[in-house]
């Protein structure tokens, strides 16, 4: 009894402690650096898990967990040993090479993210994914309640039919204080999730129906469009499935490949100015083209340009230049120039084709079919704002890739490494969620 009630009281610190994760957003503490509230709180919910496991380890869960981690944080290998290479071949100032290090990993820090991800995984196996979104809700309907309270429940109300019936066209002044772009995105994936595995429960659907209510106070259109395209990707994939599951998967990596090549093609649609046609023919690009054509000195479209390093271009916008904004707005021309044409391939192949095969190998179909679907939502939601800076939403494609089918994953380790199953790892995901 005694230990079932610490179980219990562990498990409501764990959420309380990502509720506050996900609850400051912008708050920061000053270590002699500036560190994020919420990277301090990813990292006490790992640390967390970790004394969890020290006091009553459970190897499988920790080996699953441990082998992800490292094929979801790729990119930032990548990233960091695509700079050193640019930084040596240069011989940068080490001001140049600190100040692009503490970018990864003091702001936006992928691995710290992620590890927070695969500690919800590790205290609740498999049912961490809805508990991370319990967290998420918990935080944004909180952010709700305030603007409600200030304003009233009528004008919020009113304001946010407004805002859905008009597709965001007419946004009211109350309204727009519910626009929380990252736990926004985060549900957004979220949303994908839940329709390509829908689940005959209750708890489920309250799940579902909060989650739309919070997506769509923030209304990103940008996101709506991008669960569209991911869903009709997802769900195609899945019709294939059905019938040939060999066939599903060689077109799940066929299109983690072609996403990467258009990518590629991406950037250089940008170098050659395409972006002030569609200016002069009327097309409305929220002012890019200035950003674009101010930052064009930095790289060149070839297999020569090596790259500047990673922080090179966040540096010039906030100090050297006067642009009136510290982003590109658009992650690709972002890594592009900080990495250059070779690092930037590897980078892309990272995010898209090795975490589909990985998370789609032996057999996973279902698992490689999400991993592409939440792919192609980060791409696109990526190629007009920075979502790849938004540390929350690596914690939610973490703990979704990594946490889909993670309990069977557990007990195939488990059964490999000590040739039977324990107690611990035989629970199933069985009737509710949570």
């Amino acid at each position: 009894m005694e230990n079932k009630f610490a179980q219990a009281t562990f498990k409501v610190y764990f959420m309380a402690v990502a509720v506050l994760m996900y609850y400051f957003l912008t708050e920061v503490i000053n270590l002699g650096v500036f560190v994020t509230y919420r990277h301090a709180f990813a990292l006490v919910l790992f640390a967390s898990a970790f004394l969890a496991f020290l006091y009553k380890p459970n190897i499988a869960r920790g080996a699953s967990s441990i082998k992800a981690t490292f094929v979801y944080c790729t990119p930032l290998i990548i990233t960091v040993f695509v700079s050193l290479f640019i930084w040596f071949m240069e011989q940068v100032d080490t001001e140049i090479i600190a100040r692009g290090l503490s970018g990864v990993f003091v702001y936006n820090n992928m691995l710290s993210f992620t590890l927070a991800a695969v500690a919800f995984l590790y205290v609740f196996g498999e049912k961490g994914i809805w508990y991370n979104l319990v967290a998420i809700l918990i935080s944004n309907i909180l952010m709700l309640l305030t603007i409600i309270l200030q304003n009233g429940i009528g004008s919020f109300f009113s304001e946010f039919i407004t805002l859905v019936v008009t597709f965001a066209a007419e946004t009211g002044d109350i309204i727009v204080q519910a626009e929380i772009h990252e736990l926004a995105f985060c549900l957004g994936a979220y949303l994908i999730y839940m329709f390509l595995k829908p689940k005959k429960d209750i708890v489920f659907f309250i799940l579902l129906g909060l989650t739309s209510f919070c997506f769509l106070t923030a209304f990103k259109r940008i996101g709506i469009i991008a669960i569209v395209i991911a869903l009709v990707f997802g769900w195609f994939l899945k019709l294939v499935a059905k019938f040939k599951k060999d066939t599903a998967m060689r077109l799940t990596v066929i299109f983690s490949v072609i996403l990467a090549v258009l990518l590629i093609g991406y950037v250089a649609i940008i170098k050659l100015d395409v972006f002030s046609l569609l200016e002069k023919a009327g097309i409305d690009t929220s002012g890019r083209v200035t950003i674009y054509n101010a930052v064009d000195k930095f790289y060149e479209f070839s297999p020569e340009f090596l790259g500047n390093g990673i922080g090179f271009l966040t540096y010039q916008l906030s100090t050297n230049m006067n642009v009136g904004v510290s982003s590109v707005h658009n992650d690709f021309l972002q890594y592009f120039i900080d990495l250059g044409f070779w690092g930037y391939i590897l980078w892309l192949t990272s995010m898209t084709l090795v975490r589909v095969c990985y998370f789609g190998k032996k057999g996973k179909v279902e698992n490689g079919i999400i991993a592409l679907a939440l792919s192609l939502y980060l791409v696109i939601v990526s190629s007009t704002d920075n979502t790849m800076n938004y540390p929350l939403l690596t914690t939610v494609l973490a703990i979704i890739m990594i946490g889909h089918g993670f309990d069977e994953k557990v007990r195939t380790c488990e059964m490999k490494m000590f040739g039977h199953i324990s107690d611990a790892n035989k629970e199933t995901e069985v009737g509710t969620i949570l």
